[in-house]
């Protein structure tokens, strides 16, 4: 199985197909396997990488490493390995995350930014609460979360959405609860990242799609996004949550591909 190693942490990587890279980064405690809709379709006509974070899937779970900044230089490691000079970044939550980290820092390399219901400083749009919740039932104030997550639509529907997210959570060989709780407490982690003044620095065009009964990143915290970086737009989506490309895929790739004739010559 493909892996790069940075400072001693192995990270898995897929690459399919061939033409313009994308690079999918995929949400906190899931897997670059959360992308199939995706990399199955646009593999086709383009060159689809998966990661998996640190700390998740097929990667190395360390004890701790888990600012932004080591992700998003995960993200230019495995760039270097498959010879890939410029990229198309699409991420979905701590995905759009690392994207936008990935932007600050290695800026030359990104084409274009795709960011699904992400944020920054995403602890200030937390009640107080909830860090105790977790503290004192992870698997179960995640559960929650997710519930929160999914659109009541997706949940009606597609059942099977809101149970592939839970069931990658808590599970030691996919995103163990030392990751969590490393995540956590990082200066520079999840919950404590805020790059929310440096945002006009991103300059490539940027697509965010916001889910209009996401209640883990509202359509508010997205349109923030939109507001501060320059060359940006948002979409939000009807009865779809946090997870757009798991509750509406057909309607998902039909947008990103517009998307992506707008930013490939």
């Amino acid at each position: 199985m493909p892996h790069i190693q940075r400072n001693g942490v192995n990270v898995y990587y897929e690459s399919h197909g061939q033409g313009t890279p994308i690079v999918f980064l995929h949400p906190f405690s899931t897997n670059g396997n959360i992308w199939y809709f995706q990399t199955y379709t646009f593999a086709q006509e383009y060159q689809c990488v998966t990661i998996d974070h640190r700390g998740h899937g097929r990667s190395d779970k360390p004890e701790q490493g888990y600012a932004m900044g080591e992700m998003a230089a995960d993200v230019a490691a495995v760039l270097d390995q498959l010879k890939i000079d410029t990229a198309i970044l699409v991420g979905n939550s701590i995905g759009g995350m690392i994207a936008m980290q990935f932007n600050l820092d290695f800026p030359d390399r990104v084409l274009a930014n795709v960011i699904v219901s992400s944020g920054t400083n995403m602890s200030a749009g937390m009640p107080p609460e909830a860090g105790q919740a977790f503290q004192d039932d992870l698997t179960g104030a995640f559960s929650g979360l997710m519930e929160g997550a999914v659109a009541a639509k997706t949940k009606r529907d597609r059942p099977e959405v809101l149970d592939l997210v839970k069931a990658k959570f808590m599970v030691d060989d996919n995103f163990p609860k030392h990751v969590f709780f490393a995540s956590a407490s990082d200066p520079n982690g999840v919950f404590n990242w805020n790059i929310s003044e440096r945002l006009k620095t991103i300059t490539k065009p940027t697509q965010i799609y916001a889910g209009r009964e996401d209640q883990a990143t509202t359509v508010e915290v997205n349109q923030f996004l939109a507001d501060h970086i320059p060359n940006a737009q948002i979409k939000v989506i009807d009865d779809v949550g946090h997870f757009y490309q798991l509750e509406k895929p057909a309607d998902f790739n039909a947008d990103l591909r517009g998307f992506l004739k707008q930013v490939v010559a």
